[in-house]
């Protein structure tokens, strides 16, 4: 501790409460200083840093509430306040250390553990805590259900070095206690996470072990880079590669934390270890030594765990566990406590294919206690094959405890084979496996010693889609009776029914004393070797698996075992082995559990096909899609969301009839198109013949992973439930009941929980673009007429001439409403310009046509023509609106309310407001928009028709993005599917384009790419409308609406920039 700067802290904090600081400032400035007072940073001051506001759970006056303490340092409350000279703000800090100290007791930390701390930064009280109430069902301990006792008090005003003494005493007592600090996701992050110091610090010397030994054995670290590329860089989602040293450190780095992290649970606290006892936890030794056997395997890292290279990082390792020892090990929470870190490794790497996002723990055990009702009265055999660090696992084996009463003092044999047969695991992620096994080993640490029989963690490192592993790329069809592995560029046969379910103890025997045999041969001088008895060890197999083979499959075997011995044996003596066994053992894992299953739960990593970068394995995936007919048409063709693969392939693959299941999706699932095929149930009539039905759905909160998420559960049957339940979560323990609905609109479909009756397009527009429809100019001859200006401003009416530029406008009006209307001298105030459909062209408006309106336009306020109005106006203004009062059959004020203005069109045509006005078709089977920039027009007399609609965008770009998106073709074949058929054919789009498109979002790179290739389209087609043939079809009256249209469209077409503006809208609304 530097004594002068907390001298000097004290002076300044001081002077800061005398000055009536405010206790946020006060707080804050001595967290800012705490690293100059304690310049060797330990690690209760990154606590303390972090651990601010600290979320806790107690109760006053008998109910349950929550608060936030100002700062937790493992097991000490801390309450600051800005001045404890004042007595009623110490008593108010008095009673927050009790509520606090309550909060402690209540996550399981005993009364004589827990501490408790007063201050303003310069006087500190410390307390002990004793628990002096009962603790009730459901209610949680309190400030009244707590007493403190005063054992320490540091005034640092007082300006002694006896003080200072005092106040590092006080510190060592109440923050930096040993085993004090609580094991959980948030520590382990914050003191072992790529993101740490400790990290930062001692990274160099696994990266130095890692080169040293890539350097010295360049043949077997071109073996374990092959290996690594083949089948866990193989899931990248760029090409296939180089490999990538940062990650792999990175990895060897989190599973030596995980290794030390497991030794120290087991042992019940933090241990500091020999040189020879920390090699023996990295290797593997320490934890055999236990009968535990699989949870460190000579995987990819195992090499560097043996000298020389091991004793690079057995420094840094010994200061891990000098930093460990602030953990209480003792006692330790039932969640995930590496979701986080191995999400944090994900974001560093990006990982973003191994779908490593942290679960949280409620709904994971939400998702499970669901099933373990489904389940009934079967034995639970649950699995997860996507599982991450655990989290499904964990919660799993939670429930079955709980659910049979599992627990070291109520154990029996029958319990026994149910928890060690509850679970089983998958990842393709190493670190993840190791991870998982943590967590596994965590959770069922008590019942070890009561286990008859050795300890296997049931996860393995696995493609649980059993596409690839790292020395086969592609499994053998069903027609194909063997496996193809490769062993350093040598192939073997494998006979296909060895990795079946039913030969699954001849598979782990088989691999056992072949690894076995070849490793004794290796030994052994190759000159005095004797020749391999495949036939003995094919018996001694026989024999051990239980299962009487068959004159053929021994032959099989045999002539299969005679070359992966001669193989192995080979590379053992060339330095390049290892590994192998640990492959072989886990990657066909997958193959050996078949129909094992009665439930999956699990998070299945989310992507679309198209971002997987090109690789054998992604066609694999293309050819599962295919067999279960999951698989998108058209343009969502390349969007295959790999979640879904992993959804029907592993219940088909896993589950046995009747199982359940529950799978957290992409929102997406509910109604993008790229999931139609599997709302619409394709898989039950695809080759694979998949029977499972949906019985429920979940709408998570939206921000518990980075899009929206819903979990979506059933069975493995045919049976078509009655309802299908769901829930709609706000947050923990916050939801509603709702049900879900399968609902149709075209092709299209989607899940609501909205009614039956909602359309497609409704559910799927939850953001949905504000556009409006004009209002209704008709009858068209009553309102649009030849306007002649008149010196005055005013204007003479004519009759539209059939051979003038103005017949388009009434050309298909029904009724000849006051057509030959003559007039002189009409008022220019009831004169507007006049946008319609016929004005509108791709990216293009004609000029406005001059209509007239019977109102007034007052400030921006519409007005209409009361009878005392028109007495007052000019005669020929007067004689117009007469006419057409006259020949409709309706007083103004009724034209204007009830026709023009009908549901408020009119009214609501405020153009003021914003700068750029998006104008789009309201008919036809195809969208068309245009935008104009209202800064060149007189926006108070504008007025637009219901043949168009019409939204004011914020920017210029927003405009561009809409109008670009509106005229694409991608947005034709988005809306087609949702179009009913008439009599004569698709229907009108109306408001169908709106609820497709997203809101415009700048921050969004594919939505400024629309913006970019839409300008540079229009500049293009700009240019081409200034030839007379094109120039004349933007004219409303240069042909029909739909002639028009489709020259124009297919001139656009042709432009040189329309391919990269059609792919940029095609990626968006894909």
């Amino acid at each position: 501790m530097n004594r002068n700067q907390l001298r000097d802290y004290a002076i300044q904090a001081q002077a800061m409460i005398d000055s009536g600081a405010v206790e946020d400032k006060i707080r804050h400035y001595f967290s800012s200083r705490l690293l100059s007072i304690f310049p060797d940073y330990p690690w209760w001051v990154q606590a303390h840093m972090q651990g601010t506001e600290e979320h806790v759970h107690f109760s006053t006056a008998g109910s349950n509430r929550e608060g936030f303490v100002d700062a937790v340092v493992g097991k000490t409350a801390i309450e600051y306040e800005k001045n404890l000279m004042i007595q009623s703000i110490f008593e108010e800090g008095y009673h927050q250390v009790k509520e606090y100290s309550a909060a402690l007791c209540n996550i399981g930390i005993p009364e004589t553990e827990v501490l408790g701390v007063l201050s303003d930064t310069v006087r500190w009280y410390g307390f002990k805590v004793r628990v002096i109430g009962e603790q009730t069902e459901g209610i949680l301990l309190g400030p009244d259900d707590v007493e403190l006792e005063r054992i320490m008090f540091v005034d640092l005003s007082i300006e002694t070095d006896e003080e200072y003494s005092r106040f590092e005493q006080f510190i060592a007592q109440f923050m930096a206690r040993e085993e004090s600090r609580i094991l959980n996701a948030k520590t382990l992050v914050m003191d072992f996470g790529v993101d740490s110091n400790f990290y930062r610090s001692f990274i160099g010397a696994f990266s130095e072990a890692t080169n040293t030994a890539m350097a010295e054995k360049p043949d077997y670290a071109e073996l374990i880079k092959q290996v690594w590329q083949n089948f866990i860089a193989y899931l990248g989602v760029s090409d296939y590669g180089s490999f990538s040293t940062e990650t792999y450190v990175s990895e060897f780095y989190l599973v030596t934390v995980a290794k030390i992290l497991c030794a120290n649970i087991l042992a019940g606290r933090a241990i500091i270890s020999s040189d020879d006892e920390i090699k023996a936890i990295l290797n593997g030794e320490h934890f055999s030594r236990q009968n535990i056997y699989n949870f460190v395997d000579y995987d990819y890292f195992g090499w560097l765990n043996r000298s020389p290279y091991v004793d690079i990082i057995i420094p840094s390792v010994r200061e891990m566990q000098n930093r460990l020892k602030a953990y209480d090990f003792s006692r330790l929470g039932d969640e995930d406590i590496f979701g986080r870190l191995l999400a944090q490794l994900a974001n560093k790497e990006h990982r973003l294919m191994l779908g490593q996002e942290f679960t949280p723990h409620w709904i994971a055990r939400d998702i499970v206690k669901y099933n373990i009702n489904k389940i009934g009265d079967e034995v639970p055999h649950i699995m997860d094959m996507c599982c991450g660090s655990g989290v499904f696992l964990i919660e799993s084996i939670n429930a079955v405890r709980e659910k049979y009463s599992i627990s070291s003092d109520k154990y029996d044999a029958k319990k026994d084979a149910i928890i060690f047969s509850a679970v089983m695991g998958f990842d393709i992620d190493p670190l993840a496996v190791m991870l998982a096994k943590v967590n596994w080993i965590m959770t069922m640490r008590d019942l070890f010693p009561l286990h008859s029989g050795s300890i296997t963690v049931p996860i393995y490192h696995a493609d649980s889609l059993f596409v690839a592993t790292p020395i086969t790329h592609k499994m053998p069809t069903q027609d194909e009776d063997y496996y193809i592995i490769t062993l350093n560029h040598q192939q073997i046969r494998v006979p296909a029914f060895l990795f079946s379910t039913m030969y699954r103890k001849v598979f782990d025997s088989f691999i056992s004393k072949v690894y076995r045999v070849a490793m004794a041969r290796a030994k052994q001088a190759e000159d005095t070797i004797d020749a391999f008895d495949a036939e003995s060890l094919i018996n001694a197999v026989e024999r051990e698996g239980e299962i009487e083979l068959g004159k053929h499959r021994k032959a099989e075997l045999s002539l299969t075992a005679n070359q992966m011995v001669f193989q192995l044996e080979s590379l053992q003596r060339h330095g390049q082995n290892g590994i192998w066994h640990f492959i072989i053992s886990n990657s066909y894992r997958p193959g050996l559990t078949e129909k094992q299953f009665n439930c999956i739960v699990s998070n299945p990593p989310w992507m679309a096909m198209s971002k997987l970068a090109d690789n054998p394995y992604k066609n694999a995936l293309h050819e599962i899609a295919e067999k279960y007919s999951i698989q998108p048409k058209g343009a969502a063709h390349p969007h295959m969301e790999l979640a879904t693969i992993f959804l029907v392939s592993s219940i088909d693959r896993y589950l046995h009839d009747g199982a359940c299941w529950s799978y957290v999706m992409p929102a997406s699932l509910m109604s993008g198109l790229n999931h139609e095929p599997f709302r619409k149930e394709k898989f039950i009539t695809s080759d694979a013949e998949l029977e499972a039905k949906v019985e429920a759905i979940w709408e998570l909160p939206v921000d518990m992973f980075k899009n929206k998420a819903v979990v979506l559960s059933g069975k493995k049957t045919t049976q078509v439930p009655e309802t299908i339940d769901g829930r709609v979560y706000e947050a923990m323990n916050n939801y509603k009941d709702c049900i879900y609905t399968l609902n149709r609109q075209g092709n299209r479909s989607a899940w609501t929980n909205r009614g039956s009756t909602v359309d497609v397009a409704d559910v799927i527009a939850s953001d949905r673009l504000s556009f409006l429809q004009g209002c209704d100019m008709f009858p068209r001859t009553a309102l649009f007429h030849q306007f002649v200006p008149r010196p005055n401003g005013n204007w003479d009416i004519r009759p539209i001439d059939r051979t003038g530029d103005l017949w388009y406008l009434v050309s298909d009006s029904k009724k000849n409403i006051c057509n030959d209307l003559i007039s002189e001298d009409f008022d220019n105030e009831f004169i507007y310009d006049t946008f319609i459909s016929k004005h509108l062209s791709p990216f293009i408006m004609a000029e406005p046509a001059k209509g007239l309106i019977p109102g007034r336009k007052v400030d921006g306020v519409w007005k209409p023509l009361y009878a005392e109005d028109l007495a007052l106006l000019n005669a020929g203004t007067e004689y117009v609106f007469q006419q057409i009062s006259d020949a409709i059959k309706q007083n103004l004020v009724q034209f204007l309310n009830e026709t023009i203005n009908i549901y408020g069109k009119l009214y609501r045509q405020n153009f003021s407001m914003k700068n750029y006005l998006v104008l789009s078709s309201a008919s036809g089977s195809n969208p068309c928009a245009a935008y104009l920039d209202l800064r060149n027009l007189n926006r108070n007399r504008l007025v637009i028709d219901q043949t168009l609609y019409w939204y004011l965008a914020e920017t210029e770009d927003e405009a561009i993005y809409i109008s670009g998106l509106l005229n694409s073709s991608a947005l034709w074949d988005a809306i087609s599917d949702f179009q009913p058929e008439g009599g004569f054919g698709k229907r009108h789009i109306h408001t169908l384009p709106y609820k497709i498109i997203p809101s415009f979002d700048s921050e969004n790179d594919v939505h400024i790419k629309v913006v970019d290739a839409t300008k540079n389209l229009i500049h293009e087609w700009q240019t081409v409308c200034m030839n007379d043939i094109y120039r004349n079809l933007i004219k409303p009256n240069g042909g029909t609406l739909s002639s028009r249209r489709k020259k124009q469209q297919s001139k656009i077409r042709e432009l040189t920039s329309y391919e990269i503006y059609a792919t940029a809208c095609m990626e968006l609304l894909r």
